[in-house]
């Protein structure tokens, strides 16, 4: 049945006057069906039975929340960037492979008589200690080392040069007290005053600029550099590097060193340019007397530096390398969720001043707390989910205005209904409430669930979480609106105390604004409208699409607290103005053999890695596969490698050869280890490998010294880096290689595989391609649950307003609602990182809401002309609209005061989001109803 044809009157209702005259929200009866009279029949008894429903509830939910801390533990967010990797791609497959191998207990890389663990041996089971200080093996941090805990300072004026005798003094007197004692901050003052054989408090003119002159005379030294045996380009200068020909001077207690490397940006004095004396950025240290003492600095941050610059006479600082800001997240966390309390008591302010009830405000916000209660407990008992990253806090953020949005438009409803059937019995409001309501909200309840659940197919673990439990926190609060909510509201109407509202204050004010300025200032002026929101939305998919476009993050440090934060500021503004913070390492490459890229783990779950897979019948020992090996390395050998490295790790084959082959010299030798001809018999070179190759690099043994992973290790002249670009060539490349060598693999060697191999301990790993595949992953699924949500919305618009040309009238109103919001989030900076992707992904769901009220009164309008149904449509929902707008935009502006950056950014996407939809729907949508001619009104 058509909503257009839903104009009959039930026995219990008025007579109703025309659209024009009649109160706001006409109540527009439907012919009696199956489901209407099953919600009569719910009505009914919810009517009567209220007590019992809210008692129920209220047991149910208190039961629930019991059992999901009894039976599973609460969530810790000491590691905030947990599960913020990829699940169940290529790349991610190989790394926990190889993970389980480094791992696996039963396999060694060592013969039988020779004890040798591959991973760092720690106990799983224990407690480790946070602070350092508690391990006798920790010692005192190294400034050459680059691992003491750094403060970059500036003038405070800024662009001001440091290299004053006031300014260097003023540094050397910056002293830093914690709770194992006084810290004096090491700076540039003091090398330059160790240079000039004097104290920095004596220091003038003339000695920095004789320490100017040496650092000068000494800089082309710093800049010659060697390679170490890791393939790391290291200066000549530094404390462990042997170059010919360096001046004693240069070399002399590391000075020179220290003061390029650690503590001057890469602007002073640069290579080919070594005039440049001016200071601009410095870096001090503080040398802990127990190497990174996380407790310490966490003491000192919070004493001196919490949150902002620290400003002293002539300098500040103004960025933290402290290494703790994850350490600190929890606490900031639990924190800024007073801003999150603030926002929801004025969004129950608001619901009471605009319901003028306390009851129902209170019924309100209930129904929020309840809603993830219920969402939590499906989340961890029934669907068994153990992780809980901190993302799914930020749920409680979106539900308060969600829920409010609910609230005012059932409210609103209940109003209406109350005044149309003046007199009439509750139940009878109720059922008129609830045809309604239920569908409205049941539709734009499980169009944002949909848009939520589309991210758990993202292959991002935090994101997986956090669809799956704002989506089920949608549901839960929809099934609340639909039985607490209505319960509340007839006990309120029995017997709460209402007060009065601002239309008692104004009582023709909202009236008029909805009746008569809203329709004429979008009739009137409507080709003007069409052409400018058009505008909007085409722009905005030029930003999307053209340019900037979506950018993939280019920071490795996952931001958690705002821009300006003295610990983020290291990490987003001063970090890579250091040249001890550059990463100029070759990538190292391996070849796995017998190992299968497999990933057999809770996908959901980032603490589970699942267990080691092994190729069946892998054997190196084979003719055939030592043919094979031997060419194989002969082309890995030709490859565009490091020359200065050689290939050592797995690659015997050419070693044992000329061993096997040599002649036997005497009759002591093993007759099988010499005089061989190539290949080898599988017996004689099992047989003789160990003595030829006692250490053997690349061989994954088991307890029987059977060779069951063959691991071979190469340098590659690709260098290591952030950028997405880059790490996109090589990975590539290296791919293309391996699919046109890796061919006609023996059966015996299985299916090998390419990885840059990484450390590997028992409780971590540090992966090369980890974030690559990170951005590689968000930019592939992001457009697709961005696309799944729009299908999905369409869909329900399609199939709930019965008309085409409304629905297709809804989806270009959509469409040019997210175009703008998305373009207005990268014009202010936002990349596609986690936080944002999600955003991404869930304007759709937030932005369809009001699309459908307003179509669905249009199309329950019994007027014939489009003016009277575009005009009933904003007279119908406008108010409730505008109120639920309003109070989702200020849960937005009261997060910004918030540290934690999720809170922000979901705070700046909810203003965002709600005043494009509003202007969108309000404006835009209205407008495209007066081209409507498809809807007929039987009367």
């Amino acid at each position: 049945m058509e909503m257009s044809d839903q104009v009959k009157e039930t026995d219990e209702m008025k007579s109703q006057p025309d659209a024009e005259s009649h109160s706001p929200n006409v109540i527009v009866a439907t012919k009696p069906s199956r489901m209407s009279k099953v919600m009569d029949k719910y009505s009914d008894w919810l009517s009567r039975f209220y007590w019992l429903v809210l008692l129920l509830i209220f047991l149910l939910v208190v039961i629930l929340c019991v059992l999901s801390v009894v039976l599973r533990d609460l969530p810790g967010f000491e590691d905030p960037i947990k599960g913020f990797e990829p699940r169940g791609t290529v790349i991610k497959d190989r790394t926990l492979s190889y993970v389980n191998l480094k791992r696996d207990p039963l396999v060694r890389e060592s013969w039988s008589n020779v004890e040798y663990n591959t991973v760092d041996s720690f106990d799983s089971n224990a407690s480790y200690p946070r602070s350092r200080r508690d391990n006798f093996y920790y010692y005192k941090c190294s400034i050459e080392d680059a691992d003491c805990p750094g403060i970059v300072f500036t003038h405070i004026n800024d662009r001001k040069d440091l290299l004053t005798p006031s300014n260097l003094k003023e540094l050397c007197s910056v002293e830093i007290t914690g709770s194992s004692g006084i810290y004096k901050v090491k700076s540039i003052g003091n090398y330059l005053a160790q240079f000039a054989n004097k104290s920095c408090s004596s220091l003038d003119e003339s000695d920095i600029e004789n320490g100017l002159n040496e650092l000068q005379f000494c800089a082309p030294y710093y800049y010659k550099t060697t390679t170490d045996v890791e393939g790391k380009d290291r200066s000549c200068l530094h404390p462990n590097s042997y170059c010919d020909n360096i001046p004693e001077t240069c070399k002399s207690d590391n000075i020179v060193f220290i003061i390029i490397h650690m503590m001057v940006g890469k602007e002073f004095m640069p290579d080919g340019d070594l005039d440049k004396k001016k200071l601009y950025n410095s870096m001090a240290f503080i040398e802990l007397n127990f190497y990174d003492d996380e407790e310490e600095l966490i003491d000192i941050y919070k004493d001196y530096f919490d949150k902002s610059s620290r400003a002293f006479s002539n300098i500040q600082a103004v960025g933290l390398n402290f290494h703790i800001k994850y350490d600190v997240f929890s606490e900031y966390l639990f924190f800024d969720t007073i801003y999150l309390g603030i926002a929801a008591i004025f969004v129950i302010i608001l619901i009471c001043f605009y319901t003028r009830s306390p009851l129902i405000a209170l019924a309100a916000f209930l129904n929020m707390i309840f809603s993830l209660t219920l969402a939590y407990f499906f989340y961890t008992i029934v669907f068994n989910l153990n992780f809980f990253p901190f993302l799914n806090v930020s749920t409680a953020l979106l539900l308060v205005a969600i829920g409010a949005d609910d609230t005012f438009i059932f409210c609103d409803l209940w109003d209406d209904a109350s005044k149309m059937l003046s007199g009439s019995p509750l139940n009878i409001i109720l059922r008129e409430t609830m045809r309604h309501a239920t569908v409205t909200m049941l539709v734009t309840s499980l169009t944002t669930a949909a848009a939520f659940y589309a991210s758990a197919f993202s292959p991002i673990i935090a994101i997986r979480c956090f669809g799956v439990y704002a989506g089920t926190s949608i549901i839960a609060n929809f099934l609340l609106t639909i039985s607490w909510l209505p319960a509340a509201v007839i006990l309120n109407a029995k017997f709460g105390c209402n007060f009065c509202s601002l239309s008692k204050f104004c009582p023709d004010l909202l009236d008029n604004i909805a009746t008569s300025l809203l329709p004429k200032a979008v009739i009137k002026p409507r080709f003007i409208w069409t052409a400018l929101f058009t505008g909007l939305a085409v722009a905005g998919g030029i930003v999307i699409f053209v340019a900037p476009g979506l950018q993939k993050p280019t920071s490795s440090e996952f931001q958690v607290f705002k821009s300006d934060d003295i610990l983020e500021q290291y990490d987003l503004v001063y970090k890579n103005l250091f040249r001890f913070e550059e990463q100029g390492y070759s990538l190292p490459g391996a070849v796995l053999f017998g190992l299968q890229a497999i990933d057999n783990g809770k996908k959901w779950d980032p603490d589970d890695t699942g267990t080691v897979s092994y190729q069946s019948g892998f054997n190196i020992w084979a003719e055939d596969s030592q043919k094979w090996l031997q060419q194989f390395c002969q082309r890995l050998e030709d490859f565009n490698l490091d020359d200065s490295l050689d290939i050592t790790n797995g690659c015997f084959i050419d070693s044992v050869k000329a061993y096997m082959e040599q002649p036997c010299e005497s009759s002591d030798d093993n007759a099988l280890c010499c005089n061989q001809t190539f290949p080898f018999s599988p017996e004689n070179l099992k047989s003789c490998l160990p003595n030829i190759l006692p250490d053997p690099y690349g061989l994954h043994l088991n307890q029987e010294d059977e060779v069951v992973v063959l691991e071979i290790r190469f340098s590659t002249k690709s260098y290591f880096s952030m950028e997405y670009t880059v790490m996109d060539t090589f990975w590539k490349e290296m791919e293309q290689w391996m699919q046109q060598n890796l061919v006609n693999v023996p059966k015996n060697l299985g299916e090998p595989w390419f990885i840059p191999p990484f450390y590997v301990g028992q409780t971590d790993y540090y992966d090369y391609l980890n974030f690559y595949d990170l951005q590689d992953s968000l930019a592939r699924s992001t457009p697709i649950a961005i696309v799944t949500s729009i299908a999905v919305a369409s869909l329900v618009l399609i199939f709930t307003q019965r008309n085409v040309l409304i629905a297709l009238y809804s989806i270009c109103s959509l469409s040019g609602t997210i175009f703008a919001t998305i373009g207005s989030l990268i014009l202010l900076g936002w990349e596609l990182n986690i936080l944002e992707s999600v955003t991404f992904s869930i304007t759709v769901g937030l932005s369809v809401d009001f699309t459908i009220h307003y179509g669905v009164a249009y199309l329950l309008c019994r007027n014939s002309d489009r003016e009277s149904r575009m005009r009933y449509s904003i007279k119908t929902m406008a108010l409730a609209i505008a109120f639920a707008a309003f109070s989702t935009f200020s849960v937005g502006a009261f997060m910004m005061a918030a540290t934690v950056l999720v809170y922000r950014q979901l705070g700046t996407f909810l203003m965002i989001v709600m005043a494009i939809s509003w202007l969108f729907f309000n404006i835009i949508f209205s407008v495209t109803l007066l081209f409507d001619r498809t809807t007929r009104v039987k009367v």
